[in-house]
């Protein structure tokens, strides 16, 4: 009888994917490459990859079908920043594959705990997946289903829906696939384009910022599944979330909440911290 391999449990990771394509793009982003080059180990020995991008929100979850892996240029129809954005910003590939019958389990498990999953055949992949992934694999060697995150009718029910929805997929943790969410834990569009395009290069970060960071630090490290959910779902009220988050504008964050639900009894580490136009934006790993 030949013997069973053991699956190792596979981490649930956050990374905060940078601005737009310009982390494939631009020098001032090398640092960033430099962390999520430093994250690629994670993704050794990976069955596949769960994928929830910040770039795709749904009542509820949809789950991307298709065994090939077409690319969506999203950032063309960002009205604010699509007249900056270059030209070879729609000329970048990643050959990386899909995986239908992943998505088929994952929707039949979202359905057994109350979900109405859509499995949709039709969205390419968005830059919240591309542009990581082509860091991080650039292979393309590892399947990924591509994932929505959830809007409900306010922040507080969205939160705690993707929430439910990371607690709902962990269990494939087990199996080897990877939970990846890619957003940013700080995302306040509107300021960060000023500067952005301004001449001021290294702006500091404010104090609001740096508190919301501490808050998702101290946060994350609770391995109580239970509190962890209780202290996230009240997030607003943690100190500098209207500077980081701007109202109304929270997708970012979302996919983090969906990581920090799939993470269970682990504690969540904080790997890296990069300063995105005066924004604190940070990786974590809970394994």
């Amino acid at each position: 009888m030949p013997s069973l391999e053991k699956v190792s449990r596979a981490p649930a990771i956050f990374i905060s994917h940078g601005a737009g394509p310009f982390p494939l793009l631009n020098e001032d982003h090398e640092p960033w490459r430099k962390i999520m080059q430093g994250l690629a180990h994670l993704l050794e020995n990976a069955k596949g990859i769960i994928l929830f991008t910040a770039h795709w929100e749904t009542y509820q979850p949809h789950v991307s079908g298709c065994d090939d892996a077409r690319l969506f240029y999203d950032y063309a129809d960002m009205e604010e920043v699509k007249s900056f954005i270059p030209k070879e910003a729609y000329t970048i590939r990643y050959n990386g594959r899909g995986d239908s019958a992943l998505a088929t389990r994952i929707s039949e498990q979202l359905r057994g705990v109350g979900f109405e999953p859509v499995i949709d055949n039709s969205r390419g992949w968005d830059h919240g997946v591309f542009v990581p992934m082509s860091i991080l694999r650039p292979s393309g060697d590892i399947p990924i289903v591509q994932m929505s995150v959830l809007k409900r009718d306010n922040e507080h029910q969205s939160t705690n829906a993707n929430i439910l929805l990371g607690q709902a997929v962990e269990s494939f943790r087990d199996e080897g696939y990877v939970i990846l969410g890619s957003g940013a834990t700080a995302h306040n569009f509107e300021e960060a384009i000023k500067v952005y395009l301004s001449d001021d290069r290294n702006p500091k970060v404010s104090a609001e910022n740096e508190q919301f960071a501490e808050f998702l630090r101290l946060t994350a490290s609770c391995s109580d599944p239970h509190r962890r959910r209780e202290k996230l779902s009240m997030w607003r009220e943690a100190p500098g979330s209207f500077i980081a988050h701007a109202p109304g504008s929270s997708e970012h964050l979302m996919p983090f909440m969906v990581v920090a639900g799939s993470g269970g009894h682990d504690t969540g580490k904080r790997m890296n911290v990069w300063e995105l136009a005066g924004e604190p934006t940070a990786f974590y790993v809970w394994s």
